[in-house]
């Protein structure tokens, strides 16, 4: 028995064969919230007593004695913009961890009426339309800590309300799309940080952001350093805010964070006689050459924005987070960069001693083997996969209704419509059939498309259709404007479809 919770804290129950790999606990998961066709977002994480924990490796046996308690958490492990999200399912287990995240600081918005905007989405899914008698200032208290903090204006709750009374009548799902939408926006999107030091209340995101969000004094780029390794041992503390005169008291350490695009090396550096800030490295994923951990270093050969080639030595506190470093790393690149994942990425393995001892007898041997990495499928990939089933859902859908089409277009020709036996069977046979099941409206499966979605341009919906449904059917991306077509004459005589 394995307990999976949710970020809302609801826990499910999972019961797999003594033998299973992760894959089949996390399958099992995602069958029950209706999100298994794009399950490849997710993954499972080990719960610890502090830090963030670590994500289980889903090719590899569950071993209860690696995890605590027999408890793992299901979150996000690809960020992607809430357009590429097929199903609402999945969006909503986007939106929950996300409103987590909000809440407990890992991802800070540095502007406040982006943050009350933010608040404002999360109170209208979370409870409705708002009362002006009686607002949810529970959920308001709840999300305090987005937004810079510090003292709050006198106004800070009224324009919430005032934000919150705007967006009335829209539904729990479209506020769970504009928060999405909103975080998408963030720089720390999608970002994963590796603390060369253990994470505490002092050296976390929270305030590694906050660093770089409030703090004026920071530099884009580091200075020039004689030594190419960086020994994440030591902390630098924050003296001043920047803004005030008494300090924030953290202690930060050197991180790295690996994102969609690349990875960021933030240094704790000073600016000034007291004050403290942040120094940020970018590096993309295209200028990467190599990447390997060497017990607790973690080594990275690029290439510099001049061209030169360079190495980055990243010293972390065990070897288990350099390794963790460099596993996110190859993810993360395969899984946003490349069109598909290459086998020398799915084959790597390594042994324990067990597996070394057997495998001098037996090299093709399993015995002991681990898997390093875990990940399946690209983005592109993942995104393609669940655009196709819900293609395939469609068309059953459109099966289904199928019978009441064809009698709708034999009254048509009883009403005075002359056909002849031989035209009828030949365009049954054809194409006439195929074009009628396509040229029908995806929605009601009943009138013709003739409405044009913008803007991803997809034509799936009629004229009554369409202005009912807040994002395109197809693609998910949310509607701005509709504009009525004409299709060509030839395809007005298409069996199986009314062409007003």
């Amino acid at each position: 028995m394995w307990l999976v919770s949710q970020p809302n804290s609801v826990i499910l129950e999972v019961k797999v064969d003594p033998n299973s790999i992760g894959q089949d606990c996390l399958e099992k998961v995602c069958e029950k919230l209706e999100i298994g066709v794009e399950s490849d977002y997710f993954g499972l994480r080990v719960c610890h007593g502090s830090g963030p924990g670590r994500w289980l490796n889903l090719r590899n046996p569950l071993d209860p004695h690696r995890i605590p308690g027999g408890r793992l958490e299901l979150r996000v492990k690809f960020w992607v913009p809430p357009h590429l999200l097929i199903n609402e399912p999945t969006r909503h287990q986007h939106y929950l961890h996300a409103k987590l995240d909000l809440i407990e600081g890992r991802l800070v918005v540095a502007d406040q009426e982006v943050a009350r905007r933010i608040i404002a989405y999360i109170a209208q899914a979370e409870t409705g339309d708002c009362d002006v008698d009686m607002p949810p200032t529970h959920i308001y208290e709840e999300c305090n800590k987005i937004g810079p903090q510090g003292v709050k204006p006198d106004d800070h709750v009224d324009k919430i309300i005032e934000y919150h009374c705007e967006i009335a009548g829209m539904r729990a799902s479209q506020a769970e799309y504009r928060l999405l939408k909103e975080i998408s926006k963030l720089e720390s999107f999608g970002e994963e940080l590796f603390f060369c030091k253990p994470v505490t209340q002092s050296n976390n995101a929270h305030n590694l952001y906050s660093h770089l969000l409030y703090h004026r004094q920071q530099v884009e780029e580091p200075r020039a350093r004689d030594e190419q390794e960086i020994d994440g041992g030591g902390t630098v503390g924050c003296l001043t805010s920047g803004q005030n005169v008494g300090g924030c008291g953290c202690r930060l350490s050197t991180c790295v964070g690996v994102g969609p695009h690349g990875i960021v090396v933030y240094r704790p550096a000073c600016n000034g006689d007291q004050d403290i800030g942040v120094e940020k490295q970018s590096i993309p994923y295209t200028a990467i050459h190599r990447a390997q951990p060497l017990r607790r270093l973690f080594q990275l050969s690029y290439v510099t924005g001049e061209g030169h080639e360079a190495t980055l030595h990243v010293k972390m506190a065990t070897s288990g987070q350099a390794a963790a470093l460099y596993r996110a790393v190859t993810e993360k690149h395969a899984f946003y960069c490349c069109e598909t994942v290459r086998s020398d990425v799915t084959e790597q393995f390594i042994r324990d001693l067990k597996g070394t001892i057997a495998s001098i007898f037996n090299d093709s041997s399993t015995l002991g083997r681990r898997y390093v990495f875990d990940i399946r499928r690209t983005c592109r990939e993942v995104h393609d996969r669940a655009r196709r089933a819900a293609h395939a859902h469609a068309h059953a859908h459109a099966h289904a209704h199928e019978p009441r089409t064809r009698r709708r277009s034999g009254s048509n020709h009883e009403d005075g419509l002359p056909r002849s036996r031989s035209s009828s069977s030949s365009e049954s046979g054809g194409r006439g059939a195929s074009s009628g099941e396509v040229l029908a409206c995806r929605v009601c499966m009943d009138a013709a498309i003739d409405t044009l979605l913008l803007p991803c341009r997809h034509v799936v919906c009629c004229q009554n259709c369409a202005p009912r449904c807040n994002r395109c059917p197809l693609c998910r991306c949310e509607i701005e404007k509709l504009m009525h077509i004409y299709l060509p004459v030839e395809y007005q005589k298409s069996p199986g479809v009314i062409i007003k």
